[in-house]
């Protein structure tokens, strides 16, 4: 029951969910997530934890700019919010041009 209640603490209602599906995008840290909803997100790395691909992250994920984004094991970590579209290989282009 702990455990429960932690987690909803740690997670509020209001921060989008996504599993991250490629990591390291053009090779500095940056990652694509797919939100709960089906949407790309491109986030740039700028500090903290890196993400990997099959983590599950909590945030901010459908905004632009900068936000600390959470992996479900409470590690955190400043991402760039470039864009979120419907297509990963936007999303790719977002984070590579």
């Amino acid at each position: 029951m702990l455990v429960f209640f932690l987690c909803c603490c740690s997670f509020p209602a209001f921060a989008d969910k996504g599993v991250v599906v490629k990591e390291d995008v053009c090779g500095s840290g940056n990652a694509i997530i797919e939100t709960t909803d089906g949407w790309y997100v491109a986030a740039e790395h700028y500090s903290g934890v890196y993400l990997y691909e099959g983590d599950v992250v909590y945030g901010k994920l459908k905004t632009y700019g900068s936000e600390e984004l959470t992996r479900a094991d409470g590690q955190s970590g400043r991402f760039y919010i470039e864009n979120w579209v419907s297509d990963i290989e936007e999303a790719l282009e977002e984070l590579c041009s």
